[in-house]
């Protein structure tokens, strides 16, 4: 009789330890996708933000004398008659 219930305690404790096991690697799991999610829904909003400031872009393109400001000024093109000068901003190094 003795045997019985110390089988059916071992038993108890080895279904708990594995419960237990299981519970705490779906609780890491649980966060870890948590943070994924929100990792890729800030991304999401990222990219969304670019997309709506590109479309803007886009619109102004159409316009020629916006297309040939934006031109010269992100491609440095120019026209033939004219010399164009890059001028950068000294690179100040803090201490």
């Amino acid at each position: 009789m003795g045997s019985k219930i110390l089988r059916s305690r071992i038993l108890w404790i080895l279904t708990l330890a594995v419960f237990v096991l299981l519970v705490r690697d779906s609780i890491a799991n649980r966060r870890a996708v948590r943070n994924e999610i929100e990792t890729l829904r800030m991304r999401r909003d990222y990219y969304l933000e670019r997309i709506r400031e590109d479309s803007t872009v886009i619109e102004k393109l159409r316009d020629d004398d916006f297309l040939e400001q934006y031109a010269r000024e992100h491609f440095l093109m120019r026209r033939d008659d004219e010399t164009v000068y890059v001028l950068e901003r000294p690179v100040v190094l803090e201490d």
